[in-house]
C-alpha cells in the first residue's frame, strides 16, 4: 500500500529544515514572486537548485506554489520562471490558472501540476478543466462526505488541508484585502481584513483547522496527500506539526493508530487560535471572535484569591500570555507558590500563585516551555534520483485580436420587481435560476459556489424552462452548459479572468473580467470581447460560515451589507462602484460590454448610464461611489 504524503509548508530556510528533519514527504514553497504568500521570506529562483538537492537527497519532494492571477504583460516572465524551476528539477508547481494547465503539461511533461485551492474546485464537474492535473487541492469547505464522492467520482489525486489557519471566504472568491486596501489576496498580498474587529468583535476570524485524529478515515476514503497550512509561521510550529502528523500516520500503518498527546500539546503551544474540525465535520462554531492571535496552553483563570487552578503544567522560566481587557501581555513567569512555599513546576489540577500581575478573572496561556521537546524517530524515504532535464524553447498559445461583438447591458438583479425594472433597457437581465418567483422573461444567473446536486439541478431547470442565456458563477456548471452550443454563456467576474491565455482556453462564453484590473490593464488585452464590471457593491467575500449578522461595522466606520445567496453568504463593499463618465473611455478603448450589479436604485441607475453614453450631462455625489480599481490595478 502506498502510504499518504506528509506536506509540510517551508517559508525560508529554518523551516526547511525543520521540516525535512522531521519527517515530511514533501515540502511547499514559494519564490519571490508569483506565489500567494509574498509576505513570507520565500526562496530566490536562485536557490532552487540548492534547495532541490538537499531535498531530493532526503527523499523529500519539492513543490512550489505559483498559485497567483496572472495579468497579460507577466505571462512570459511566469512561464519563463517555471522553464526555470523546471530545470532546477522541482518535482511540481501548485497554480491557480487552470487555463494554464495544458500548457504546462505540454511543455514540460514530467513536472507535475497540482491545482491549488485558490481555483475553488467546489464540485466534480470542474472535471473537463482540470483532468490533465496531478493533484487536486480541495477547498477548506468541503464536507468528509463531498472528500469522498470527489475523489470516488473523479479519480484524481487530492490533497487536503489538515492543520493550520482557515480563510473565512472560499478561496479565490475573496476580494477584501483587495477592495478595501488593494492588497490582493488573489496575487499573494492578503492582508487578513478578516482578522480585524466587526461590530466590536473579531466576527470573521477562524479558529485553526486540526485534523490529525481524523487521519484513519482520510487515509481510507484514498485521500492522496495531508496538507499542513503555516508558510508564514515558525520552524517551531513546523517541527511540532511535522512531529505529530508523521508519528500519527506511522501508527495507522503500523495497525495502532493513536495521536501522541504530548505532541499534540506542542502543536496547541506551537500555535493555535484553539482547534476545529471545521467543515470537514460540518461543525458550526468556526469563529473564535475574542482574539485573533495565537494562543499557546490555557492554563486556567485567576480567581478572587490570586490563585489560578492549572489545567496543564508549568514550569519556572515558562512563557505565558496575560488575556487583559484590551490587550495581551507576555511575561517569563519567575516564581510559584503551593500553599506559600516556592516549588520550580506545578501540576495540572493544582492550585498554585504565579507571581504575574493579573485581576481577578483574567486568563493566562502559557506561550513558550523551557522543557524539550519530544523527540521521534521514523524512517526516513529513499533519496530521489531525478534526470537530467533539458532546455526547453516554450510554445505558448497564439492569442489573435478580437473585437467586441457588440454593445450590450448586462444586469443581475435580486427581486422579481428590479427584473421587471431592467427590462425597460435590456433584455439581458440575469435573476436566480433557484428563485421560486423566476420569470422565462428574464436570463438565469446560476450561481457560484455549486455541490454536485446543485450543478444538476441547475442544468436541469435551464433545460426545463429553455433558458437561452445564462450568467454562470460556477466553473463546474459552465463545464456542463458549454455543451449546448445553441446557448449564450457569460461567466461572472467570481471566475477571475485575468489574461487572454483564460479568455481563449474557455470556450462558447463572455467573461466578466476581474474587477481586480486597472483601465491600463484592460486595454492590454488582445481579445476585447469581454465585459466590465461598472456599477454596484462588488463582492469582497463568499462564505460558508452562517452565523453573520445583516451588517459588519469596522473600526472605521465603514459598514459593509450581508447577504444571503443560495447556499452561502456574501460580504459587500461598504460603497458602490461607479465608473459612469468613465464608460465613454471603455468604449473608446473599444470595450463596450457593461455589467452592472443592482439591488437598488435599477431605473435611476441604468438610465444615467444610458444619458452618459448619448452625450446627456449626469450628476453624481462621487463621494458615494467608488472608481474601484480603474486607476491602479492590484500589485
Amino acid at each position: 500500500m502506498k502510504k499518504i504524503e506528509l506536506l509540510l509548508p517551508v517559508g525560508n530556510q529554518e523551516t526547511l529544515e525543520a521540516a525535512v528533519e522531521n519527517g515530511a514527504d514533501a515540502v511547499y514553497l514559494g519564490i519571490d514572486r508569483f506565489n500567494a504568500r509574498r509576505r513570507a521570506n520565500n526562496f530566490t529562483l536562485g536557490e532552487m537548485g540548492k534547495v532541490v538537492s538537499y531535498c531530493h537527497k532526503n527523499g523529500v519532494r519539492v513543490y512550489v506554489t505559483m498559485n497567483i492571477l496572472v495579468k497579460n504583460s507577466e505571462i512570459n516572465e511566469f512561464f519563463d520562471t517555471i522553464k526555470d524551476l523546471y530545470l532546477a528539477g522541482v518535482d511540481a508547481v501548485i497554480i491557480q490558472e487552470l487555463s494554464f494547465l495544458p500548457i504546462i503539461k505540454e511543455n514540460f511533461p514530467s513536472l507535475e501540476v497540482h491545482i491549488s485551492t485558490q481555483a475553488a474546485v467546489s464540485n466534480t464537474y470542474f472535471y473537463d478543466l482540470i483532468k490533465l492535473a496531478d493533484k487536486i487541492v480541495l477547498p477548506r469547505e468541503f464536507s468528509k462526505e463531498e472528500i469522498s464522492e470527489f475523489i470516488i467520482k473523479t479519480k484524481l489525486p487530492t490533497e487536503v488541508f489538515v492543520q493550520g489557519a482557515l480563510c473565512f471566504s472560499y478561496s479565490g472568491k475573496c476580494l477584501f484585502s483587495s477592495v478595501i486596501g488593494g492588497r490582493s489576496g488573489n496575487r499573494g498580498l492578503c492582508a487578513q481584513p478578516c482578522r480585524r474587529k466587526y461590530n466590536g468583535k473579531y466576527l470573521l476570524s477562524m479558529k485553526d483547522l486540526s485534523l490529525v485524529k481524523a487521519i484513519p478515515e482520510l487515509i481510507e476514503m484514498g485521500v492522496s496527500s495531508l496538507k499542513i497550512e503555516g508558510r508564514l509561521r515558525s520552524a517551531k510550529y513546523v517541527t511540532a506539526s511535522a512531529k505529530m502528523y508523521r508519528t500519527a500516520i506511522d501508527s495507522y500503518y503500523l495497525g495502532k493508530f493513536e495521536v501522541d498527546e504530548e505532541l499534540f500539546k506542542e502543536m496547541k503551544l506551537a500555535f493555535n487560535r484553539e482547534f476545529t474540525w471545521g467543515y470537514y465535520a460540518k461543525h458550526k462554531d468556526l469563529v473564535s471572535d475574542e482574539r485573533p492571535m495565537g494562543r499557546g496552553l490555557y492554563l486556567g483563570e485567576i480567581n478572587k484569591k490570586g490563585l489560578i487552578k492549572l489545567e496543564e503544567e508549568v514550569s519556572i522560566g515558562d512563557g505565558l500570555g496575560i488575556w487583559l481587557p484590551n490587550k495581551v501581555d507576555g511575561a517569563v513567569l519567575r516564581k510559584i507558590e503551593i500553599e506559600g512555599s516556592s516549588v520550580e513546576n506545578a501540576q495540572k489540577g493544582e492550585l498554585v500563585k504565579l507571581y504575574i500581575h493579573a485581576a481577578s478573572g483574567t486568563k493566562i496561556y502559557k506561550t513558550s516551555s523551557v522543557k524539550e521537546s519530544k523527540e521521534i524517530s521514523f524512517e526516513k524515504n529513499q533519496s530521489i534520483l531525478l534526470t537530467k532535464r533539458k532546455e526547453i524553447k516554450i510554445r505558448l498559445p497564439k492569442i489573435t485580436e478580437k473585437e467586441s461583438s457588440g454593445d450590450e447591458f448586462l444586469v443581475k438583479v435580486y427581486s422579481y420587481a428590479d427584473a421587471k425594472a431592467a427590462l425597460k433597457f435590456t433584455n439581458k437581465v440575469f435573476y436566480d435560476i433557484f428563485a421560486e418567483n423566476f420569470d422565462t422573461k428574464f436570463c438565469a444567473y446560476i450561481p457560484r459556489l455549486l455541490n454536485d446536486k446543485d450543478v444538476e439541478k441547475a442544468i436541469a431547470l435551464v433545460e426545463k424552462k429553455n433558458i437561452k442565456i445564462v450568467l454562470v458563477g460556477d466553473l463546474g456548471a459552465y463545464c456542463q452548459l458549454r455543451k449546448n452550443k445553441s446557448l449564450q454563456i457569460y461567466l461572472d467576474y467570481s471566475n477571475n479572468v485575468f489574461n487572454d491565455i483564460s479568455l481563449k482556453y474557455l470556450d462558447n462564453f463572455v467573461a466578466i473580467i476581474s474587477p481586480e484590473l486597472s483601465f491600463k490593464e484592460l486595454q492590454q488585452f488582445h481579445n476585447r470581447d469581454f465585459a466590465v464590471f461598472v456599477h454596484g457593491k462588488v463582492v469582497m467575500m463568499n462564505t460558508k460560515y452562517e452565523h453573520l449578522p445583516a451588517k459588519l461595522k469596522d473600526e472605521k466606520s465603514y459598514i459593509f451589507p450581508v447577504r444571503k445567496e443560495h447556499k452561502y453568504y456574501q460580504i459587500l463593499n461598504s460603497k458602490e462602484q461607479g465608473w459612469f463618465e468613465l464608460i465613454k473611455e471603455l468604449k473608446k478603448a473599444g470595450i463596450n460590454k457593461f455589467f452592472f450589479d443592482l439591488d437598488h436604485n435599477v431605473e435611476k441607475t441604468l438610465m444615467a448610464y444610458k444619458d452618459v453614453l448619448v452625450g446627456k450631462e449626469i450628476t453624481v455625489h462621487k463621494f458615494n461611489f467608488t472608481k474601484g480599481h480603474w486607476d491602479k490595478g492590484v500589485e
